[in-house]
């Protein structure tokens, strides 16, 4: 069995190391030339998908991987108002070992290996399928063939739309600006409010604010594991509704999208030590990116066969409810394990993947559910009254939400 996957981001990088491991061929078609540039800052790793990864990795990469990680037990988010006043805290249901990480060392992680057959520089535009393979076409004019073609490129994909015949996944009016800010530039009190716990600040005006202190024990870099932790890192990202900011955000310099940030932040009266993360931040750190979001209802609408998707690319959900990632993971594993039975015969491909649908659509649409809840609250806060949300409903929300969560698992 041949199997092509497009994108090497988390999932795609996941399924290779699955499927390699597995000793099934697999390409990865990745349109970027550097792996380290790539959007996004902070990542979780809850119990599932951390088992997940000890299923995909060989142990010595499970165990750089920990190593390169910031570890607990016992998960928990701080939600805040715009002045850093607690307003509720939201655990993990499941308990077990979690890891948080920064997206560009999990994906020099993930990539190590798979070299010979990671291909940069190949973004791939359409496929034609045929009753013995699938051909894949790039850009650049190259041609790949194989018998499985796993779309993970992301929620901006022209073969997810070929596959489902459509838009998978809508705008929720947030967009986010994010970046890193290094904790010898901050004030020395503003480092119990942001070391205590990762936080998601909600603030009137539709503003909110995501904070996550970073301080892993050893460093990964070009070379793998070096030896010394890095300096410690608060990695943030402020969250705003989109027309607030000008419609050519994204196409912005680093330092003025750090600027704007601190600005807007300003303007909603803020706290001052939360309005230090942008104005220090190291300005080439910053991104912008729009939030996008698939339809619960509609995941994973398309006929099962040797063409299927995964992560951003099949459910698409914003940043917000911290799951992206992991539930990219989650799919690289499942789908793993399919393949891996239709290449020793025991299903063939299409009942693999209709096997792996089933399942992801299991978990897949609750995530995404999951993290539209903050974008609710947070274009919630924009309207007049405010602050009756922020100081009612939100943490009523947020309580029933868990309760209901836990119900039902």
């Amino acid at each position: 069995m041949r199997v092509v996957v497009v994108g090497g981001g988390i999932g795609g990088l996941a399924l290779a190391q699955g499927l390699t491991l597995r000793g099934i061929h697999t390409d990865v078609l990745e349109r970027d030339t550097n792996l380290t540039r790539t959007g996004g800052y902070k990542l979780h790793l809850g119990p599932m998908a951390v088992r997940a990864l000890h299923q995909l990795l060989p142990p010595e990469r499970m165990a750089d991987l920990r190593a390169a990680s910031v570890r607990t037990e016992a998960f928990e988010l701080a939600v805040r108002n715009q002045r850093g006043q607690l307003l509720l805290t939201a655990g993990e249901v499941e308990t077990g070992e979690s890891l948080d990480i920064d997206r560009i060392t999990l994906r020099r992680i993930l990539a190590e290996g798979l070299e010979p057959h990671l291909l940069t520089d190949r973004a791939a535009t359409s496929y034609d399928l045929t009753r013995r393979q699938v051909t894949v076409h790039t850009r650049q004019g190259q041609v790949h063939h194989a018998d499985v073609l796993v779309i993970a490129n992301g929620a901006h994909s022209t073969l997810i739309q070929q596959l489902s015949g459509g838009i998978t996944n809508r705008p929720t009016g947030l967009v986010g600006i994010a970046g890193r800010t290094a904790t010898s530039a901050l004030t020395h009190t503003s480092h119990g409010l942001l070391r205590e716990r990762p936080s998601l600040a909600v603030g009137p005006g539709g503003v909110g604010l995501f904070t996550s202190w970073h301080a892993p024990q050893i460093s990964y870099g070009r070379t793998g594991l070096t030896e010394g932790p890095p300096e410690p890192v608060v990695i943030w990202g402020m969250i705003a509704t989109e027309e607030q900011l000008p419609s050519d955000f994204r196409d912005l310099p680093s330092p003025h999208l750090a600027e704007l940030a601190a600005e807007l932040l300003g303007r909603r009266r803020w706290l001052r030590d939360l309005q230090q993360l942008p104005q220090r931040s190291n300005p080439q750190s910053v991104g912008a990116f729009r939030f996008l979001a698939a339809d619960p209802l509609n995941v994973a609408t398309w006929a099962p066969g040797p063409v299927t998707a995964l992560g951003d690319a099949a459910h698409a959900m914003p940043p917000t409810g911290g799951q992206g990632a992991a539930t990219a993971i989650r799919d690289a594993a499942h789908l793993t394990a399919e393949l891996a039975r239709a290449a020793d015969g025991e299903v063939t491909i299409a009942e693999a993947t209709a096997s792996f649908q089933r399942t992801m659509l299991g978990y897949a649409p609750q995530a995404v559910r999951d993290s539209l809840e903050p974008v609710r609250w947070i274009k919630a806060s924009a309207h007049p009254v405010a602050r009756v949300a922020l100081t009612g409903l939100l943490p009523a929300s947020g309580y029933a939400s868990a309760a209901v969560r836990r119900f039902r698992r």
